[in-house]
C-alpha cells in the first residue's frame, strides 16, 4: 500500500529536494586599473532561498592574457580587454565580467619645454592613453629630472628653471614612459630665439 505525505509536509519535502541551483560571484563587475593589480572573487554555492551550502567552487578564466585567475578566485590584471571569470561547483557554473583598463603608452604633448630663469614654474603636459587611445585622467603620472640643478621638480609636478643648460623629465606611469625635454636659458630674448628656430 502507498502512503502519502501529509499536506503539511510537503513543502518541506520540496524545498529539501530542491538544493544548490547557482553560483553568486562577488565583487561584481571588478574593474582593474594596473599591471599587476589583483582582486579576491568570491563564489557562493546558494540555492534559489539564499541558502549558501558549504560547497567550494573553482575558477578559470576564458583569457587568461588579459585577466589570470588562480582556482581560489584571486583575479591579476595581465593586459587590456574585457574578459570573464567562470566558477564552478558540481555541474553549476557562475560567470563574472571583469574589465581591465590600463595604460598602453604615455604622450608629451610638448616634447620640448623653453624656459628661462625668471619664467614661473611650468606644468608638464603629457597624457596617459589607454587601448583606446583616449586619455585617462584618473592615473597617477610620476615626473623625475636627470640633473636637478637644471631643472627641478615641486610635488606638485610643475618644473622650475634653475640654472642655463639642458635636461630630461621622465614621466612615468607603471613600465611606461615618456620623455620631455628641458631647455634652461638666462633671459627670455634667448628664449624667444631658441623658440623661433625650434619653429623653422
Amino acid at each position: 500500500m502507498r502512503r502519502l505525505l501529509p499536506l503539511s509536509l510537503l513543502p518541506l519535502f520540496a524545498l529539501a529536494c530542491l538544493g544548490p541551483d547557482h553560483i553568486e560571484i562577488d565583487p561584481s563587475a571588478p574593474r582593474l586599473t594596473h599591471k599587476g593589480e589583483s582582486v579576491r572573487l568570491h563564489g557562493k554555492v546558494m540555492d534559489r532561498h539564499g541558502k549558501v551550502y558549504a560547497q567550494r567552487s573553482f575558477f578559470s578564466s576564458r583569457n587568461a592574457n588579459i585577466a589570470a585567475v588562480d582556482e581560489h578566485g584571486t583575479v591579476t590584471a595581465v593586459g587590456s580587454g574585457h574578459t570573464v571569470i567562470e566558477a564552478r561547483a558540481g555541474g553549476l557554473l557562475g560567470e563574472m565580467p571583469v574589465d581591465v583598463d590600463l595604460i598602453e603608452r604615455l604622450e608629451a604633448v610638448a616634447p620640448v619645454l623653453h624656459l628661462s630663469l625668471t619664467d614661473d614654474p611650468a606644468e608638464l603636459q603629457v597624457r596617459a592613453l589607454g587601448a583606446d587611445g583616449h586619455p585617462r585622467t584618473d592615473r597617477k603620472l610620476t615626473f623625475t629630472s636627470d640633473d636637478p640643478n637644471i631643472a627641478r621638480l615641486d610635488p606638485q609636478g610643475r618644473v622650475w628653471a634653475i640654472n642655463p643648460g639642458q635636461t630630461v623629465i621622465k614621466a612615468r606611469v607603471e613600465d611606461k614612459i615618456a620623455l620631455v625635454k628641458v631647455v634652461v636659458v638666462d633671459a627670455p630674448e634667448v628664449k624667444n630665439a631658441q623658440l623661433a628656430a625650434h619653429r623653422r
